[in-house]
Formats: structure tokens, sequence, C-alpha cells
């Protein structure tokens, strides 16, 4: 027995997978952001706390303790700014005076007034008021405040621990204008880095709550509008096709979706009818002829709910393509279907095929093959996409007859690119012919019939329609007809013939008509085989 995934499993695994990788980009962007806001955040602390400690200490009594030692007011101060090293929670906290060369410049040596650092980190050396100290990390910076008098903000590594550090450098000014000395002020990074993360994890929690509340939306909305209806409408026709069910008792009704699915439970339930009629009928005939009958209004019932009306040419208002189809020849235990419509105003989706056999259940395949591949054509599924979820469909029923398959030709053309995309799955090659140019078949790839086999993967061609460009498509009942010395058409006549008639008709209609005149008078009155559709499209850009 055949085993399925239930559709709203997949549902859960896609969004398990688009969560994850939400979680993890969000989560990156997130941290990179709140990390830029706190280094920000955090410059503007220790900034304040410079100018804090330039307010606390002042630059001319630096000048005195240099000159003439430490005394009372210089334990004092220590003591001050030993309090905010251990309020603002500081690494290190120095003053420091730069010294200068010969020349009056910035030398890389400084002399130290005040340094006072954790006593979790372990110095080498520590250094007290009148120390020189050379090759500082922050020569540059400090070199830049006193030029500009403005303060200076980096993050460097530590000598020796290697720990990064957030520093701010605070120009001192004397009375007289001048700047003298550099309050240094040093906070952890790894601080920074934590603030970011906790912030950031918070922001993330709540965005996925957000996240998660939306998606179980969607699922509900999804399990009741497109997986409910499917599964409701694939039971049906599985009870039908497996078990040969009454569809009297088959008819759906449950599903108001307004969409294509309710279309699809819709064309369901009018070949249900259909059939239904046909086996009342069947119930009242004595004779062949009766039957026959019966069986030729089926054949009409199904082939009319899966082909487009070919009265008229169609779309006639729209000025970028013309577009005319006929199945004029039809034979009543068969079933070809010619499907075309907009997908949108951009979209022109057309679907020709028709059944490999000749009973019953192969028009019911034939039905449920046009029903479903113009579904998912119509929600703007890939043509390839379609033809392999069309033939996996098909290939899961359960038939006696194996050689009961569906060939259909799957196009869908963007207007306003001229890009023409394709699946041919057994059907005849595209006749197609540039300006200027002869017609002649197109060299795509055609592959298996939809129902063949399970799984098969289908190449999808890809044609660009210039200005003037013309396709022809036809059923197999073209090439293959037959006259009375059991001669077929074949399909490199009818590409010559197609030129021929090009070179005196131009209008569609009439180069339809006119083919199909001379394959009447090839046939020479001989019985009709196969479906006969032919239709034509021009692309006009």
């Amino acid at each position: 027995m055949k085993k399925y995934h239930r559709l709203s499993t997949k549902f859960i695994l896609l969004f398990v997978i688009l969560f994850l990788l939400v979680a993890l980009g969000m989560g990156e962007l997130i941290y990179n952001i709140n990390y830029r806001a706190t280094v920000i955040y955090s410059e503007r602390q220790i900034t304040r706390c410079g100018k804090y400690i330039d307010k606390v200490l002042d630059a001319d009594d630096v000048k005195k303790w240099i000159e003439n030692g430490e005394d009372e007011s210089y334990d004092i101060k220590m003591k001050d700014l030993e309090g905010i090293h251990s309020i603002f929670g500081l690494t290190d906290l120095y003053v420091y005076r730069p010294c200068y060369d010969e020349n009056g410049e910035l030398a890389n040596e400084v002399v130290y007034i005040i340094d006072i650092h954790s006593q979790s980190i372990d110095m080498v050396e520590t250094h007290t008021l009148g120390d020189r100290v050379d090759n500082i990390n922050e020569y540059d910076e400090m070199k830049k405040a006193l030029e500009t008098g403005e303060v200076q903000t980096t993050d460097k590594l530590r000598i020796g621990d290697e720990e990064e550090l957030l520093t701010a450098l605070v120009p001192m000014k004397l009375d007289n204008g001048e700047y003298y000395a550099v309050a240094v002020v040093c906070a952890s990074m790894s601080g920074v880095v934590a603030a970011a993360a906790t912030s950031s994890l918070i922001m993330l929690v709540v965005f996925e709550i957000v996240v998660i509340i939306f998606a179980a939306a969607m699922l509900i909305f999804v399990g009741n509008s497109i997986i409910k209806p499917i599964k409701i409408l694939s039971g049906r026709m599985d009870n039908y096709v497996t078990s040969g069910a009454g569809l009297s008792e088959q008819l759906v009704t449950e599903i108001h979706t307004h969409d294509e699915i309710e279309q699809m439970a819709d064309n369901f339930n009018s070949m249900a009818e259909s059939i239904r009629q046909y086996t009342r009928d069947m119930q009242d005939m004595t004779v062949n002829q009766e039957r026959l009958r019966a069986e030729l209004d089926v054949a009409g019932s199904i082939r009319s709910a899966v082909s487009s009306d070919m009265s008229l040419p169609a779309f006639s208002e729209r000025n970028d393509f013309e577009l005319y189809a006929s199945l004029k020849n039809t034979v009543y235990n068969s079933c070809s279907f010619c499907k075309y419509f907009l997908m949108d105003e951009d979209h022109l989706i057309i679907v020709l095929g028709e059944s490999v056999g000749k009973n019953l259940p192969s028009m019911l395949m034939s039905m449920l093959a046009s029903t479903n591949i113009c579904a998912l054509a119509g929600m703007g599924v890939e043509p390839y996409k379609i033809a392999y979820d069309t033939n996996n469909s098909l290939c899961g029923f359960e038939r006696n007859n194996m050689s009961m398959t569906v060939s259909a030709l799957i196009i869908k053309i963007e207007l306003s690119s001229g890009e023409m995309k394709y699946v041919n799955a057994g059907m005849p090659p595209v006749i197609i012919k540039d300006c200027g140019e002869e017609y002649v078949c197109e060299s795509g790839e055609m592959q298996f019939n939809l129902g063949e086999m399970h799984g098969v993967s289908f190449s999808q061609n890809t044609i660009h329609l210039s200005q003037g460009n013309t396709i022809f498509l036809t059923s197999y009942g073209v090439p293959e007809m037959k006259n009375n010395d059991d001669e077929k058409f074949t399909q490199s006549r009818l590409v010559n013939e197609i030129n021929d008639i090009s070179k005196q008709h131009y209008q569609l209609t009439e180069m339809t008509d006119e083919l199909e005149m001379r394959l009447d008078a090839f046939r020479m009155g001989r019985e009709i085989e196969l479906d006969t559709t032919i239709l034509g499209f021009r692309y006009f850009g």
C-alpha cells in the first residue's frame, strides 16, 4: 500500500525550518544593532565620567603636585577618585601629564599623576606620582585630545592579559587656558558585550513570540481554507476511483472557498452528475444505438467540462496576442481537452492534451488531469511542477489497465516579455514560425505521459517569442490521421501544409479552417480514430 505524507505535516516542517532561519538571521541582526548602540551608550557614559573627573580635579593642582610632590589635597583627591572608580565600575582611572621633546613636540612618554586600577587585574607594575612611562597605548588619541581640546574614545586591548577596554581621554585645562594633562577612564568591553547580549535576547524572544502567533494563525488559515478542502475532495475522488462507489454519494458540497479549490470541487460535481445521468440512461437502453448515443452524451459532457469554448476566437478584447482553437473532429470513446485562460493580465495559460485509452475510465483520467493542471496553473505554479504533481496524482490511483495515461502540453506565456515556458508530456511537438521564416517543429524535449510512472521529473523548455511569432499546437489525431489507403498524414506533412497555407492566409481562423479542409480531403471519408484538436497563437508583443 502506497504511503502518503500529510500536507499539514509538510506545512509544519516548512514553518519550523523558516522559524529557525529567521531566528538565526534576526538574532545576528539584533545583536549587531544592540552591540553598536550599547558601545555608543557606554562611550557616552565613560565620557561623562571623564568630564566629571575633570571637574573633581583641578589642572592647576595637578601642576602643583608634579612640581612640589604630594600634599594633603592629593590624598583627598585620590580618595574621591577611588570612590568614582568604584561607583562607576571602572577598570582603570589614571591622570598623566604628556612629555614634550626639545622641539616642543609631544613625545610618546608621560608623567603619571594618579593611577587607580581594579584589584582583580594582575598588573606587573603600578605607577605613582612623577613616574615616567613610555610607549603608551593611547598616544595618538592623547595627541588629538590635546590638539583639539575634545574628548577622544577608543577600544584597545590591554597589554598583558589582552582584555579589550573602552577608553575615554579627557583633556584637562589650566586656568590660563593651556591643556596641561589628560584624564583617562577605562571600562571593560565584556560588560558591553553582556549588556548587548541580554537586550538582544529579550528582543529576539519578543520577536519570535510574534512570529509564532502569526505562524499559528497562518497554519489555522491554511488548514481550514486549503488543506481541509483538498482532503475532502481527494477523499471523494479516491473513493470513487479505487472502490467504485456511486458518485451520487460522493458529491462535494462542503467546500466554499471561492477560489480554484472550489472550482475543482464544482468540476468534480459536474463530472459526477454527468456520469450519474449516463448510468441512468444505460439502465434504460435496450439497443446498441441508444447505448452509443448515451456514451456520446457523456463524452461530450466530459469534453465540455475540460475544454474551453471553441465557437469564437478567444480574447478578442486583447491586442497583444491572437488565439484560435478548434476541436472539430471528435471520437465518442476518446477524450481530448483544450483549455486556455488568463492567470492574470500578464500570463496566459494553454493546456492541450488527450487520454490514452478508449473507455470511460480513461475519460475520467482525462477529466482529473485537466482539472488538476488548470487549478495548479491558476495558482501560478510553473509548468514543470504542474506536470510533476499531476503525474503523481494520476499514479496514485489504482488502475487495472496501467496503459491508461494522459498526454499533455502545458504552456505558460508572459505576455509582457514574450517568455514562453512549457512542458511536453507526450504530445506532438510545438510548431513555430519566426518573422520572415517558415514554420518548423520546436526542438523541445518530449517526455513521459502523465500517470505513466510515479516520481518522474519533467524538464521545462523556454522559448522567447518576438513580435509576430506564431505557433500551432495539435493533438495526435492530426499527424496520426489515416486515409483509405492506410497512409498517415505525418508530422512533416503537417508542417508543410501549414507553410503552404500561410502563403495564402494570415488570420488564424482562416488558416485553421483551411487546414481542417485539407485534413478532410486527405481522410477521404475514413472514420476518425483520434480527436483532432488544433490551436493557433500569434504574439504581437
